[in-house]
């Protein structure tokens, strides 16, 4: 995550992530599923702005649809930080939402982590990654990984982040439908019978190291994409809509509703936008895992 810090204020940048390969291996027998996928951060970017504000906790959002109270995640990591700090001093935090929400790109969690790591700093409390991680760990599933960030394969729930950086750039364009898709009803209508002639998470990883996105388009995989497609329709319509683009490969990111393409070249970027754009199916977001 990116910082500016000047006269006692904190800006945060919250990247969103992409899930490039996502299997579920079976059901917990504390309800989750277990998976194993590979989270990537990419450049499209939630702004966090940060202040000591007397002994006040003031949360302000640019997006309507979103609570500012007790139980918006940015809070939830204010209230976990003061108490497992012993720190209970004021914050003014404002939220510049710009990842959409509700798309399976991580934008509530990475913007949790954001304020733990920012009040970290601005508190002068001292917490190392490690900590970090584990307070992350209590406010949700994949938010640990934005502890790390970069690119790592996530197991367990989530919650069990293995870092794997790589020198490699990617392009991606982001379609996002404009409607959200409801994770948990995902999970609940997941047939573990689905979990037969499970993907080997090592192969992805070759490809996916080599740097080349003409091989790695063919080993993009997401377990949950039937799933949703049976309860959103019209998102396998806007798959097959991408899927006449000259992309290498395209695929829901998480439980969606956000799908992603992988460019072959930098070059083809433009031309791509312009004509997903003139399409209407969504918002369109270009990015890359290098920034």
């Amino acid at each position: 995550m990116k910082f500016w810090e000047e006269n006692g204020k904190i800006k945060i940048a919250a990247p969103a992530k992409i899930n490039l390969f996502l299997e579920i291996l079976g059901k917990r027998q504390d309800g989750y599923h277990e998976i194993e996928t590979v989270m990537q951060e990419v450049s499209l970017f939630d702004y966090i702005y940060m202040e000591n504000y007397d002994k006040n906790v003031v949360f302000t959002c640019s997006n309507p649809k979103l609570s500012a109270g007790e139980d918006n995640l940015v809070v939830k990591a204010v209230r976990l930080l003061q108490n497992e700090s012993k720190t209970y001093r004021g914050v003014k935090i404002h939220l510049d939402k710009r990842i959409p929400i509700g798309a399976g790109l991580g934008g509530g969690s990475s913007d949790a982590v954001a304020t733990l790591v920012g009040l970290n700093k601005l508190w002068r409390i001292g917490y190392d990654e490690k900590q970090l991680m584990s307070l992350a760990g209590k406010l949700g599933s994949d938010t640990p990984f934005f502890v790390v960030g970069n690119t790592a394969i996530c197991k367990g729930r989530g919650e069990i982040v293995t870092p794997y950086p790589i020198n490699v750039s990617y392009n991606y364009i982001i379609i996002y439908p404009r409607f959200e898709v409801n994770t948990a009803m995902v999970y609940k209508n997941f047939k573990n019978s689905l979990t037969k002639n499970l993907k080997d998470v090592n192969f992805f990883m070759r490809e996916f190291i080599s740097g080349n996105p003409n091989k790695l388009g063919a080993f993009l995989h997401n377990r949950l994409e039937d799933v949703v497609f049976k309860l959103y329709p019209d998102l396998e319509k806007i798959k097959k809509a991408l899927s006449k683009f000259n992309f290498c490969g395209v695929l829901l990111s998480g439980s969606g509703s956000a799908l992603y393409g992988l460019c072959k070249e930098e070059m083809d970027l433009k031309e791509i936008e312009l004509k997903i754009k003139m399409l209407n199916i969504g918002d369109v977001f270009v990015v890359t895992n290098d920034f």
